[in-house]
């Protein structure tokens, strides 16, 4: 899909996509976000049903636009709950090659086992084939990781035609915290996502939630959020020169993301070089300020940086439409459940606006 140069004057929309308590859904919490080589876009969430439990029972959700994020159809269960299943952590993906869409997800067993499965849809999202579960790719890993979840968010494909969906894994949650091994690894498809393979495990021991971009010499960069006290006000990342197969040696503390332990979103605007964008809650005592932040030097540094949502936010996604301008999808306000957002919204955004408030000063 080429991208077109971004529109000059400032430009920032919101909309509201879900409400808690909307179609008998108490909230929606976790989502994934991607523009397809058409221009349609789609957006995923874990529709939880009674509570805001992680374990509760869960659908995934998804609704579709097909011009340019300014409509939406309605919400559509894709994954359902039966019997209190918990479906988790949509993670959305497309090969530009043949076109087909993929939307991973995991089942959660009392956040101490899952399995981990895709479905594929060849008509751009309008409708899904069957579950196809790949959880035995994770079975001889030497670090006793019973759970497994992807993403959120979105996986990649590399200019190379390689497929990537990050991982993250952990023991059992019975463990103490700083002995469940957390760690990430990526599953990869080099024939359009007719098998898959495992990579090499990043450092193990507290990265999680992870997103991922290619840098413009072909790394990739894996930046995630961390679990130890001492850290968990920063992202971490780390680095891979071979499409994901191995990850460098020691997680690399990035003082320039600094907000409240939380999943981000992460993209690369692939018109302008080394231009890539972060966002996520840049409160570090809650989750709140929502922030996008970019960096024009692949991600080794963020001088320019806005509030997008002020108040109570939480995760988020990010993805860029043909003309350049980007979506940014999110959770916002203060619900009546714990720790659940109010409200999901999609906001589009573009560099003028992002920039016009550095400017100013």
């Amino acid at each position: 899909m080429p991208q077109k140069r971004d529109i000059s004057a400032p430009i920032l929309q919101k909309q509201v996509l879900w409400e808690n308590g909307e179609n008998g859904i108490a909230a929606y919490f976790v989502y994934g976000l991607l523009v397809t080589e058409k221009g349609n876009v789609l957006v995923a969430s874990e529709g939880r049903i009674h509570d805001g439990t992680d374990d509760g029972a869960h659908h995934i959700v998804v609704r579709r636009s097909t011009d340019m994020a300014k409509s939406f159809s309605d919400s559509e269960i894709v994954v359902e709950s039966v019997a209190g299943q918990s479906w988790a952590n949509p993670t959305l993906m497309q090969d530009r090659n043949t076109g087909a869409v993929f939307l991973f997800y995991a089942l959660n067993s009392n956040n101490s086992h899952s399995r981990v499965f895709f479905i594929r849809s060849d008509d751009d999202g309008a409708s899904w084939l069957p579950p196809t579960e790949v959880t035995e790719l994770f079975a001889d890993n030497p670090h006793g990781w019973t759970f497994h979840l992807p993403g959120p968010g979105h996986g990649i494909q590399t200019t190379g035609g390689r497929l990537l969906v990050p991982i993250w894994h952990r023991k059992r949650i019975s463990h103490a915290p700083l002995a469940r091994a957390y760690g990430v690894n990526c599953i990869f498809s080099d024939d359009g996502g007719i098998t898959w393979k495992v990579g090499g495990d990043t450092p193990v021991g507290e990265l999680n939630e992870s997103q991922l971009v290619e840098r413009e010499d072909g790394s990739l960069l894996l930046i995630g959020r961390t679990y130890s006290m001492e850290n968990s006000s920063w992202q971490a990342k780390v680095y891979s020169t071979d499409g994901g197969e191995t990850w460098s040696s020691e997680l690399e503390y990035d003082h320039g993301l600094t907000g409240r332990v939380c999943d981000i979103g992460l993209i690369r605007k692939s018109f302008q070089p080394n231009v890539i964008l972060v966002s996520q809650p840049s409160d570090v005592k809650r989750r709140a300020e929502l922030i996008i932040r970019m960096s024009a030097d692949d991600g080794r540094s963020w001088p320019i940086q806005r509030i997008l949502q002020t108040g109570p936010s939480t995760y988020s996604d990010l993805a860029v439409l043909p003309d350049g301008t980007v979506l940014c999808l999110y959770g916002h306000g203060q619900g009546d459940l714990k720790n659940m957002p109010a409200a999901v919204s999609l906001a589009r955004f573009n560099t003028a606006w992002l920039t016009e408030e550095s400017k100013a000063h």
